[in-house]
């Protein structure tokens, strides 16, 4: 991911303090070329804009602020469509896409344009003939954007940091900011025409601050009605195979259901196909060779952030699949220790070296490197008061920082001989909130049947850009690395949406946990030659790498954000 921040200056406002920091973190996020553009605009007001980037599509490296006559962008993300040539960068392409003819009305051209992006990105646009900002994250959010005002100053900023007062920019709609009058206008992402609605700047910034300190369990939305009928007789079939004492055999008895097997194909099919484009669309160089005049290198270029369980194990092995067989794949495991008398082998340590004996036989001729990352106490508290912090915030529960502490080092992929050299990363992403991996969905099925799985799975969807991706994309991308989410593919995550809650998930209390939750990516995994990743519990990643403590509550304020603001 690239870094990208715009800041918008009124009246000659002095310049906001503590710019070196942003830029250092907005550098670290795209370390292959870093350049800046000031534009001078109305009433003594001006919009820098500076873009460091990443290079990862195309042919060469595209310089960011990009501009053309008609406006500037700043784009961080990646487009995955097929239909684009790869070997011209997404940064090229979108910027021809958003020119518009003389005579056009450019709001709808623009708007219409950023509707038919297809991948994760965040970007801002500046309308040089109309004073109209763009800003805007993909629909699902899968990448950061953060918003910071005072009385003479707007930033826009992939990053930034505790000592701002920021808020995160929904995903929900693309924003359009005319910088003179500084209205601002929402246009959903729907393809639907309608018009957009409209706040004032200040309006508009008091309903996001409300919005986003809603609870996760107050979260409300428009549930829609399922036809819950069994006509292909699944959920009996399904039933009928706990009479089966192995879990492994009540696996396979489920998968030979003709309907469930077709559907296992499909999935497998754009499973793969998501994982194809995010390996494929890269130079193929690591981070040591990425400045050489070569095609590709044999070093790893590609790592997974790997627990060892069900959702990274799968990426694994299919990521064996479209990579070269010269090249190695880091498997970056994660361990907290709480003082120098506990050991490293906590719940995912043990699981990410089961999985890894698994993969080995499965594809004996790939090098598979498990990099085991142990952190100590001193080192954890050092980080998360001087950097983690600031990648987390405005996030700022002990949840929060307990997953984007676990990441972030993680993402580093340093143990005890050396860093990895990927310069992509597999995250699971998705998986849980799509399959039914969590104990809520259990809860829901339990208390209310089908029709509350139905409601819960929804909601897990609806609310998933206002959740955790933003706060993962900031603290993974600090190390120069691109995060690649294959589960949260649009192609992928549309063909799972129109499932039936049964074919995505049997939360029973009769099929048991390691079987009914998750159901179809355990019957994925199964149909790819995995048999004992197939039956590994959903276990968190707080818990499983030992970052957090069970004695606090994960929704308090971390002490992080009340003790060591900057």
């Amino acid at each position: 991911m690239c870094g990208i921040i715009c800041k918008i200056c009124f009246f000659n406002a002095s310049a906001v303090q503590q710019d070196a920091k942003i830029l250092k973190r907005i550098r670290n996020r795209g370390p292959n070329h870093t350049q800046s553009l000031e534009i001078s605009l109305e009433d003594g007001t001006t919009a820098n804009f500076c873009g460091a980037v990443l290079w990862m599509q195309g042919l060469q490296l595209v310089p960011q602020p990009a501009k053309h006559d008609q406006g500037v962008l700043l784009y961080n993300g990646d487009i995955f469509d097929e239909t684009w040539d790869s070997n011209i960068s997404d940064t090229q392409r979108i910027l021809q896409k958003l020119s518009y003819d003389v005579g056009q009305c450019s709001e709808s051209h623009i708007i219409g344009q950023l509707k038919l992006l297809k991948g994760p990105f965040a970007l801002i646009y500046y309308d040089k003939m109309n004073n109209n900002l763009y800003f805007t994250r993909d629909r699902i959010g899968r990448t950061s954007l953060l918003f910071h005002k005072t009385d003479d100053t707007i930033i826009i900023s992939s990053v930034l940091g505790r000592e701002f007062d920021c808020v995160e920019i929904p995903a929900t709609h693309i924003q359009v900011m005319n910088i003179v009058t500084k209205k601002v206008k929402l246009y959903k992402w729907t393809n639907i025409l309608e018009s957009p609605e409209e706040f004032t700047l200040d309006d508009w910034l008091t309903q996001l601050r409300v919005q986003q300190s809603i609870p996760d369990d107050e979260f409300e939305f428009d549930f829609d009605e399922e036809d819950l009928l069994d006509e292909d007789n699944v959920i009996s079939h399904i039933e009928s195979s706990k009479q089966l004492k192995c879990k492994l055999s009540i696996l396979k008895n489920i998968l030979e259901h003709p309907v469930v097997k077709e559907h296992v194909l499909k999935i497998v099919e754009l499973l793969e196909k998501s994982v194809e484009l995010r390996l494929k669309r890269q130079p193929m160089k690591c981070k040591e060779c990425i400045g050489d005049e070569i095609n590709y290198c044999n070093h790893c270029t590609v790592g997974v952030l790997f627990s060892g369980g069900l959702d990274c194990t799968i990426l694994a092995l299919l990521a064996d699949k479209f990579l070269p067989k010269e090249q190695s794949i880091d498997l970056i495991n994660v361990a907290f220790r709480k003082d120098d008398k506990a050991s490293y082998d906590v719940p995912d340590r043990l699981t990410g070296k089961l999985s890894l004996l698994e993969l080995e036989a499965l594809c004996p001729t790939r090098q598979w490197v498990l990099k085991e990352v142990n952190v100590p106490k001193q080192e954890l508290d050092k980080h998360q008061a001087e950097t983690i912090g600031d990648l987390v915030y405005p996030r700022q529960t002990i949840l929060d920082e307990s997953l984007g502490t676990a990441l972030w080092f993680a993402a580093r992929g340093q143990d005890d001989r050396s860093i990895s050299t990927s310069r992509v990363l597999l995250v699971g992403s998705g998986a849980d909130e799509l399959f039914g991996g969590y104990v809520r969905h259990r809860n829901a099925f339990r208390r209310n049947g089908w029709q509350g799985l139905s409601k819960e799975l929804q909601l897990d969807w609806k609310r998933i850009s206002f959740r955790n991706l933003a706060r993962d994309n900031r603290v993974i991308c600090d190390h120069g690395r691109q995060p690649r989410m294959p589960y949260l593919d649009e192609d992928f995550t549309k063909y799972v949406l129109s499932l039936k809650p049964w074919l995505r998930c049997f939360p029973s209390e009769e099929l048991g946990v390691g079987v009914g939750d998750k159901l179809m990516l355990r019957l994925v995994a199964l149909s790819l030659g995995l048999s004992d990743a197939v039956l590994l519990p959903k276990r968190a990643l707080q818990f499983g790498s030992r970052i957090a403590n069970k004695k606090e509550k994960g929704s308090d304020v971390s002490k992080t954000f009340l003790k060591n603001k900057v």
